[in-house]
């Protein structure tokens, strides 16, 4: 696919179909994908894949904590500030991912999806250890975008979510991720259901204008 197409089509999916992805792609794309930069080329990362009954039964467990209103607690929580900038802070609430279902009254396609974990056949849950600098976050950002272009490239759509990591304990359970290793991210990959209702490109969030993010100085 040239490239220009790949990058056009990173829209996130909140709806994929049942059709499974093959176990063999899944590893194509994070082996492609280990090719990223990294501070020092230290490659922090790991990738753990989740699909058939794990995943299944994480879903389950992570919609009954949700339900029950267990507070969310990232292992990210504790090693970076929400503690929002002005710019930010005024983009999320004019053009935050919620927001265009919100101001049409359908936040509660955004929620179910979010519940569900957008019924995604595989997830790529992925950590960095414990002992990390900050840099390694900006690194493990690197790779995960490397994940998604790789597997929008393979036909495959794609959704990065913190919310599949709010209960990092269920996620080490399910996915047998060492207590050592920090749950970073997760990215859903599959098929998308393009009959889903939430998958409308109307609710495509906004881009902040050009000209307040680019400044040219010579």
């Amino acid at each position: 696919m040239d490239f220009e197409d790949v990058f056009n089509q990173e829209r996130v999916t909140r709806k994929f179909t049942n059709r499974k992805v093959n176990e063999k792609l899944l590893a194509t794309i994070v082996r492609k994908a280990q090719q990223s930069p990294s501070l020092l080329n230290s490659q922090p990362w790991r990738a753990y894949v989740a699909t058939g009954e794990s995943l299944e039964s994480l879903k389950k467990e992570s919609k009954t904590q949700i339900e029950a209103g267990v507070k969310p607690h990232e292992d990210f929580a504790s090693m970076l500030s929400l503690d929002w900038g002005t710019f930010p802070s005024q983009n999320m609430a004019t053009m935050g991912a919620s927001q265009t279902y919100f101001f049409r009254n359908k936040l509660n396609l955004f929620t179910k999806s979010n519940k569900t974990m957008f019924n995604a056949p595989a997830v790529i849950f992925l950590t960095i250890p414990k002992k990390s600098p900050a840099w390694s976050v900006f690194d493990l950002g690197i790779f995960a975008q490397s994940i998604m272009l790789i597997a929008i490239d393979q036909g495959l759509s794609i959704i990065p979510a913190h919310s599949m990591v709010s209960y990092p304990d269920l996620v080490r359970k399910y996915v047998h991720i060492p207590n050592d290793e920090m749950v970073g991210m997760a990215i859903a990959l599959g098929y998308k259901d393009r009959g889903a209702e939430v998958n409308d490109p109307k609710y495509y969030p906004d881009r902040v204008p050009f000209e307040k993010i680019f400044k040219l100085t010579k």
